[in-house]
């Protein structure tokens, strides 16, 4: 099958065919890498490769800038010219996600599976920020976001950020005030969602931006390995970074506990009892006691020529392995798979892929476990929603095997992107950016976790996954996009909101409410968060006004909300809880829009601030090569011998101010 999954996860695919919208007519700015505009994803229509107008005739990349230069790192000088080509991919990968033209088997170079962008006729502006390597500074983003608003973009798209901030941060600044004269602005949430809440990048923290979270694709594209007759997709491990390639001799053999039960492989006496030599090991893929390395290392002292990892729970998890030897991980279906086909007959032979298929993914369609969670450091709703941004197909540039599949919230920003692009073409007009990510959000798919029943956290996911087909056919809206009831001390016990009848005639509505996963990140009064919370039926109450309202064409409704925290929860362990307010249409084929909400049970100002539950904040000495040693409490510093006192350390948790006083 081809890769459509992303569209068809969003109503995207529908919007091409049935309406017909590509985004023409619409300016999108790159602030990124730059944009290998050679590349065919952005050749004209009847064109074999794309151009950039500087060079041109008939480009779809008009605008753009090079800010930096190739050799530039954030570390030294930038050195501008005129040409943004990318040397690096991301931007080219995001590049192709917003805007690719219609690729097929006839491409040259031919794509491994047909795509296209979310809006293939939208016109690109390339703004380069980074160079070949490194990073960037926020002096040059700000100018390049300034140049795309000067050079009459009507979108930017901004797949970068860092660490978890508040919203009074310099990019953040801009993006508003841009915004409010007619820009939108995506900005990726972030990739720190295996380090617990507060994680929600600094870029899309403003007022008025859309702040992206990622949902895995459906299918993705992966080597496979075969047996019993069944291909199973894996990954490979970082180290390895390649397909593997082992000869059918290699067979598998599943490593055991005693209890029967699958092994880590972190012991190495697991393999005392059992013969693994020219053989692929399969292991259990609890990281809890050792990490990859250490079972990869363990493997291949034995004698084995490869390891499997099963992931658990569920997935194809990113594992680091060991250089030179093959490891990969497959899902936890295919784990379960392997050891019955094993326990029928042992001898069965391993079939690895020469190239790459596309394949239906455990835990697809599901929030990212690396996206970001929320909320911002005022207890604002953030991320605002979410896009495909999980196993997904672009171009690469020319020189880097020109396709590639990314996995970040980088991904699923383009696509959010595209969408605005889309919205803007279907109402021939150039809505405030807030107007759109208000109709994005209240049409929004809410989703739930892998496995759950209940709908996962509006600080993981937003208002949902992005649905463009009930974004452009919804006759409803609903103010504001989002509810921050805040901490128990400041807790909003009452919120108006407002429901508009944009359709042609009278329609009755029906109010509700849909609670979500709560998140206790302190079950245990530790200062530092857990990397994964601990998921609780925390949920909120909510009263309505009326629980039917009719209204008249153009008219709009106002119905109060009456909060009550959960019951449930300690409020020394401050779970995040949160929820969807939701307006259903009596009409046959309506769209239902809803609103989320999210709060904070305890007081928000007892949560720690700083990590002291590993050995923070740390007293060190640092010479100027930038070493640090550690210290006795009795050590003294000779401040004549090229060292100093170091102060290590670690947030917990949000605070606007950090000052360290040190006594002698």
């Amino acid at each position: 099958p081809e890769v459509t999954s992303p569209h068809s996860m969003t109503g995207v695919d529908i919007v091409h065919k049935k309406y017909k919208l590509t985004g023409r007519g619409i300016k999108i700015g790159i602030i990124d890498t730059g944009i290998d505009y050679k590349h065919p994803s952005f050749a004209a229509p009847g064109a074999k490769e794309g151009c950039f107008a500087r060079y041109g005739k008939d480009c779809r990349i008009k605008y753009g800038w090079d800010f930096v230069g190739d050799d530039y790192t954030g570390r030294n000088e930038p050195k501008p010219s005129s040409d943004p080509r990318d040397c690096q991919g991301h931007g080219s990968h995001v590049a192709g996600i917003i805007g690719s033209s219609p690729l097929t088997s006839k491409t040259v170079p031919k794509p491994p599976q047909p795509f296209v962008g979310v809006a293939p006729e939208a016109t690109l502006g390339a703004y380069r920020v980074f160079g070949c390597d490194g990073s960037s500074g926020d002096d040059i983003i700000l100018a390049a976001m300034e140049l795309a608003f000067n050079d009459g973009m009507d979108i930017i798209n901004l797949s970068l950020g860092g660490g978890s901030a508040y919203k009074n941060n310099p990019i953040a600044i801009l993006g508003d005030r841009l915004a409010a004269r007619g820009m939108a602005l995506a900005a990726a949430a972030g990739n720190d969602g295996t380090e617990g809440v507060w994680m929600v990048a600094d870029a899309g923290l403003g007022d008025l931006s859309s702040c992206v979270a990622s949902f895995d694709n459906t299918h993705g594209l992966y080597d496979s390995v075969s047996y019993g007759g069944v291909a199973h997709p894996y990954f490979p491990s970082e180290s390895y970074g390649q397909r593997i390639k082992l000869p059918a001799s290699a067979s598998l053999v599943p490593i055991f506990e005693e209890d029967g039960s699958l092994s880590d492989g972190c012991d190495p006496a697991v393999y005392e009892t059992i013969n693994v030599k020219d053989k692929v090991v399969l292991a259990f893929g609890d990281f809890s006691r050792c990490n990859s390395g250490a079972r990869a290392s363990n493997a291949q002292t034995a004698g084995a020529v490869g390891i499997l990892i099963q992931t658990t729970p569920f997935g194809l998890v990113a594992v680091g392995g060991i250089p030179n030897f093959p490891m990969g991980s497959v899902e936890n279906k295919a784990g379960n798979n392997m050891v019955t086909v094993w326990k029928k007959d042992p001898k069965t032979s391993l079939v690895w892929s020469k190239k790459p298929s596309n394949f239906l993914i455990e835990g697809g369609g599901a929030p990212s476990d690396f996206s970001s969670f929320g909320l911002d450091g005022e207890l604002r709703s953030k991320p605002d929603l979410a896009a495909p941004g999980g196993n997904i197909l672009s171009a690469l540039p020319l020189g880097q095997d020109a396709y590639g599949v990314f996995s970040g919230t980088s991904m699923a920003t383009p696509y959010i992107a595209g969408a605005h692009a889309l919205y803007m073409q279907a109402k021939g007009s150039r809505p405030r950016g807030d107007r759109i990510r208000q109709v994005l959000k209240n049409t929004a798919t809410i989703a739930t976790n892998y496995g759950s029943k209940i709908k996962a956290s509006a600080a993981k996911q937003g208002a949902g996954l992005v649905n463009v087909l009930n974004a452009i056919t919804t006759t409803t809206s609903i103010s504001p996009d989002h509810i921050d009831l805040l901490d128990s001390t400041h807790f909003k016990r009452t919120v108006e909101i407002r429901v508009k009848n944009e359709g042609k005639h009278t329609e009755t509505y029906s109010l509700s409410h849909i609670p979500a996963e709560a998140l206790n990140s302190y079950p245990d009064k530790n200062t530092f968060p857990f990397s994964n919370p601990i998921i609780e039926a925390d949920y909120a109450t909510v009263k309505f006004s009326a629980d039917k309202v009719k209204i008249p064409a153009g008219k709009t409704a106002k119905i109060t909300l009456t909060f009550k925290e959960p019951k449930k929860g300690d409020a020394f362990s401050f779970p995040l809880y949160s929820g969807f307010v939701v307006a259903t249409p009596k009409s046959k084929g309506g769209v239902a829009v809803h609103v989320p909400y999210t709060g904070i049970k305890g007081d928000i100002a007892k949560v720690p601030t700083l990590d002291t539950d590993n050995g923070f904040p740390m007293l060190l000495s640092v010479k100027s090569n930038g070493q640090l040693t550690p210290i006795t409490p009795e050590y003294q510093f000779n401040l004549a011998m090229d060292e100093w006192p170091a102060v290590i350390t670690r947030l917990g948790s949000h605070t606007p101010d950090l000052s360290i006083r040190i006594f002698d």
